[in-house]
């Protein structure tokens, strides 16, 4: 996407341009964090203003400053490291047998204040008090309606996807080349819209390209921001804002119209059948609360909120699954096996859309955690804020001091080969293999490490008191939208696999990968 592509470049820039300002600030100095009593990785301590120059260079060199923090400190003494970070300053890194910390309550180790330098409302939403978070409705609503009981959206899901495909792309029997992110993006906002906004709204592909567009903004401009001085962020975080709130008036613009009319039929009890998306439950729970939550311009900010955090990271995972899968070298093998699964679930269900089927799709969903266990989000994940007054004790005689940073290894813990037999190749089958035999089967829903699973070896949802809730909808959304495509359409890779990339803490999207796209023989 080449938007992404111009952002990406320019977060690059801009994230070298304060260099002369941070030299004479004392906010991004060591001394302005709580002191570590840990081993510190990437800081080249005979260099001239060596931790000034280790945060600069953190902008690139944040993934090799884990591993190599990992290898050195984690697997060999069991240890804790620290590291330089642009973003949080001085982060302290957890060894997979202390993961448990994460579990300390929310007084001991927040998150709150690190998801809002995630978000960047005050900048980015309009909203310097916080009070979309403060009182989270939006996410109030994907814990009660998209956790494990999300049957009811398979069916809608199926015939986004099926219109999508035949209405929209309208692949032939003739090759078509497509980008993996721009084809992901279209897919994911179609199926996210539906369950977030319902029918017709869903298909305005106007809205899906600004609020994509919002989220690009939200995301990377949101790193920008954190990156700098707090006395920079008056004069460059406005200059975000004005592009960012851009994006995301023209989508109230968009959804404001549905919302009014939901609005006006709920006062006249006129909704024979309710709808079953998120904008009406939001409507719904925002009623019993401040009268407020009821403004259309309210609602609407909180739906893109919900797009942002869904339909990015999900877009994320799709497009490095099609990439993983289409560019493996046993491609040939696994989609055969995916295939061959598809099938018989379908003939056993007369389909796929019903929960009952897709959670049958065992193949399916090891070929999903596998990626996600190879291409993560973001290299430290999660983080957290050291609250408690007395800090935390680490053992040994190691304490984190209140206002530490502190987070796990999430790429390096997916690449361990203590956990993972040949951690840097792409297995669609690792998780599912070991039950293929005659005699098991029973015992796989109940023992197959499936993708909403969560451990200390698996971090793609978090760790600890704040895993993600919305996970059981993304791993059902993936599962059908990845059938759908190997069942209907032949894949390949077109050119070398995009080499993983990050900016700071974030795997940065494969903009540049392309898959050439045609409808099976015997598809109509």
């Amino acid at each position: 996407m080449a938007f992404l592509r111009q952002l990406l470049l320019a977060a690059r820039f801009a994230l070298l341009l304060p260099l002369a300002f941070v030299l004479f600030s004392r906010e991004k100095t060591k001394r302005a964090f709580p002191p570590s009593p840990f081993q510190f990785v990437g800081v080249q301590t005979d260099q001239f203003m060596a931790w000034t120059r280790a945060l600069f260079r953190s902008v690139t060199s944040t993934a090799v400053n884990v591993n190599e923090g990992y290898k050195t400190f984690s697997l060999k003494h069991n240890l804790a490291f620290s590291l330089p970070s642009l973003t949080y300053g001085c982060i302290t890194i957890l060894p997979p047998s202390q993961l448990d910390v994460l579990n300390r309550p929310e007084a001991d180790l927040l998150s709150h204040p690190i998801q809002m330098e995630v978000m960047q409302p005050g900048y980015l939403m309009g909203d310097p008090d916080e009070l979309l978070f403060k009182n989270p409705i939006q996410f109030e609503v994907v814990r009660q309606h998209m956790t494990k009981d999300i049957g009811f959206f398979a069916a809608s899901t199926a015939d986004e996807i099926h219109h999508l495909f035949s209405e929209g792309f309208r692949f032939t029997s003739k090759q078509t080349t497509v980008g993996v992110w721009n084809f992901s993006l279209r897919i994911v906002g179609r199926v996210a819209n539906r369950a977030l906004l319902g029918l017709p709204l869903c298909r305005n592909e106007t809205l899906l390209e600004r609020s994509a567009m919002y989220a690009s903004v939200v995301y990377f401009g949101s790193t920008i921001i954190s990156s700098l001085p707090t006395s920079m962020r008056w004069l460059v975080g406005p200059i975000i804002g004005v592009v960012g709130r851009r994006h995301a008036n023209f989508c109230k613009q968009i959804m404001e119209p549905l919302i009014e009319e939901r609005l006006r039929a709920r006062d006249k009890a006129d909704l024979t059948e309710m709808p079953n998306d998120a904008l009406q439950w939001m409507i719904q729970k925002s009623a019993r609360s401040d009268p407020n939550n009821l403004k259309p311009d309210v609602i609407a900010q909180r739906i893109l909120i919900l797009q942002i955090t869904s339909i990015y990271t999900t877009t994320l995972a799709l497009s490095h699954i099609l990439v993983n899968l289409y560019g493996s070298e046993s491609k040939d093998d696994f989609v055969a096996g995916l295939r061959s699964e598809c099938e018989r679930v379908t003939a056993e269900h007369q389909g796929l859309s019903t929960k009952q089927a897709i959670d049958k799709l065992y193949r399916m969903d090891s070929t999903i955690r596998e990626s996600l266990r190879v291409s993560p989000f973001s290299v430290i994940a999660p983080i957290r804020i050291v609250g408690s007054e007395g800090g935390i004790d680490l053992g040994e005689g190691h304490y984190l001091q209140k206002g530490a940073r502190v987070g796990a290894p999430f790429q390096a813990i997916h690449h361990d080969d203590r956990y993972y037999t040949n951690p840097y190749k792409f297995d669609a089958f690792r998780f599912s293999r070991a039950f293929e035999g005659s005699g098991i089967g029973h015992r796989q829903h109940s023992e197959q490490e499936l993708t909403v699973n969560v451990n200390d070896r698996f971090l793609s949802w978090g760790y600890g008191r704040h895993v993600c809730p919305g996970r059981w909808y993304i791993s059902q959304t993936l599962k059908q939208i990845l059938s759908y495509v190997v069942q209907k359409y032949d894949i390949s890779l077109q050119g070398e696999r995009e080499d993983p990339k990050s900016l700071l803490n974030f795997i940065v999207p494969p903009t540049k990968s392309q898959i050439k796209i045609k409808k099976r023989d015997h598809i109509r």
